[in-house]
């Protein structure tokens, strides 16, 4: 029951329109299990299929990334943080480049979204 009070708390004091699209993402998913309607939150679809049938690779031995997309439909393997294929090397560069960007905050955090940042691009391309 202490579990559920803690989650009513937090849900309380998100903002109604955060609230809004977590509900309207539980209506329109097609997952099945929670850890599919996780990959469709945190991992999204495929970027070579298009696929929805999606993991995280956590608890994936020799990975064991959170960051790391896995689409069980092709076997495709990207980084959910840049969306760069790791097909090479499983260890996406992008942190390297990221620990020494001076944008980051004293928590290492960077208010630009890997996917949308110049620099990471340019040193990627």
């Amino acid at each position: 029951m202490e579990d559920n009070d803690g989650i009513l708390k937090i849900w309380a004091s998100l903002p109604k329109d955060v609230q809004e699209a977590l509900k309207k993402s539980v209506e329109e998913s097609s997952a099945v299990t929670e850890e599919q309607f996780i990959a469709e939150i945190m991992i999204g679809e495929c970027p070579q299929c298009r696929s929805k049938n999606t993991k995280d690779c956590e608890e994936m031995e020799g990975i064991e990334d959170f960051t790391v997309g896995l689409c069980m439909n092709c076997g495709f393997l990207w980084c959910s943080e840049c969306g760069r294929s790791l097909f090479q090397n499983i260890h996406c560069k992008h942190w390297e480049i990221c620990d020494k960007c001076d944008e980051a905050d004293e928590m290492g955090m960077c208010k630009v979204d890997p996917i949308e940042c110049e620099k990471l691009n340019k040193e990627l391309a």
